[in-house]
C-alpha cells in the first residue's frame, strides 16, 4: 500500500490493510427494520474489513437460542468473512452452559457476548462461563457504559487467561475507570465501539496504554461502520499503532489467517 492510513480516509478508498470488526451484530434494535445481512458485507468490502465478529440483537434482548442460531446461520452465509459469538447470560442461567456447549460444536463461533442487566460480571452466576472460556481460550465481550464496568475488571482479574473486551470504553465521557482497570489488569482491553467519545480519546488511551490494549469494532448495524473505522484512521497515532487495533491484537484470539 502506498500513502498513510489517513490518505486513504481522506480519498475514501478502500484500504488493502487487514482489518477485523471484534463487535459487530446482526438484525437491528426492536421496532426497526434491519439491513439484509448482504448489505452489511457489502459495507465491510467497498471499507476493507476482511471479516466481522458478530452476535445477535435478539440474543441481547432475551432470545437467546434464536439469536444465537441467526449467528450460525450468518456464518454459513458467509464463511471466513462472519464469525459468531455466542451470547447468553446470567439472566438465563438454565440456557448458559448448554448454549456454550451447542454453540462452539460449530468452528464458525470464536467468542463469547455477555449483555447484562442483573448479576455483576464477576458474580458466581457467570462462573460457567469463565471455566469455559479459559478452557478454550476463548475471548469475552461484555457491555460495558459510561464507565460502570459491572464488575468485569474484576472478572478480568480473576480470569488471566481470558482476553476480556470491555465494551463501548469511554462512553459517557468515563474514560478514566477504563484506564485504571487496564493498567490494574493485564487481559482487560478497551474496545472503541462509541459514537461520541471525548476529544483525542483514542490518543489518550494509546498514551496511556499503548496500542496493544486498544481493539476496533464498529458496532454496526447500531453504529455506523464509516464513522467507528475513520475515527481510528483518523486519530493522532501512528500507522503502526492503527495496525495493532484494527487487526494486530486480536488476529491470536479469533484464529485469523493471514
Amino acid at each position: 500500500m502506498s500513502g498513510t492510513l489517513i490518505d486513504y480516509a481522506r480519498a475514501g478508498k478502500r484500504l488493502d490493510i487487514p482489518v477485523f470488526d471484534a463487535h459487530a451484530h446482526i438484525g437491528n434494535l426492536i421496532g426497526e427494520d434491519p439491513p439484509a445481512l448482504k448489505e452489511q458485507v457489502a459495507q465491510m468490502d467497498r471499507l476493507g474489513i476482511v471479516a466481522a465478529a458478530v452476535s445477535s440483537v435478539h440474543a441481547l434482548v432475551g432470545d437467546i437460542v434464536r439469536g444465537n442460531d441467526d449467528v450460525a446461520d450468518a456464518a454459513r452465509q458467509f464463511p471466513g468473512r462472519i464469525y459468531g459469538y455466542c451470547h447468553v447470560s446470567a439472566n438465563y442461567p438454565e440456557y448458559m452452559l448448554p448454549e456454550l456447549e451447542r454453540c462452539f460444536r460449530n468452528d464458525a463461533f470464536r467468542g463469547i457476548k455477555l449483555y447484562q442487566v442483573g448479576p455483576a460480571y464477576d458474580d458466581p452466576a457467570f462462573d460457567p462461563v469463565w471455566a469455559f472460556a479459559e478452557e478454550r481460550g476463548l475471548p469475552v465481550l461484555a457491555h460495558t457504559w459510561g464507565g460502570n464496568l459491572t464488575g468485569f475488571d474484576r472478572a478480568a482479574e480473576k480470569h488471566p487467561a481470558v482476553p476480556c473486551l470491555a465494551g463501548h470504553a469511554g462512553s459517557g465521557f468515563g474514560y478514566q475507570p477504563y484506564i485504571d482497570a487496564a493498567k490494574r489488569v493485564p487481559n482487560f482491553y478497551l474496545d472503541l465501539t462509541y459514537s461520541r467519545e471525548h476529544t483525542n480519546m483514542i490518543e489518550h488511551f494509546v498514551a496511556e496504554l499503548g496500542a496493544e490494549r486498544v481493539v476496533w469494532g464498529s458496532d454496526a448495524p447500531l453504529f455506523s461502520m464509516p464513522q467507528q473505522l475513520c475515527k481510528v484512521l483518523f486519530a493522532r497515532i501512528s500507522d503502526k499503532d492503527k495496525r495493532k487495533i484494527l487487526y494486530e491484537n486480536v488476529a491470536g484470539w479469533f484464529k485469523l489467517k493471514g
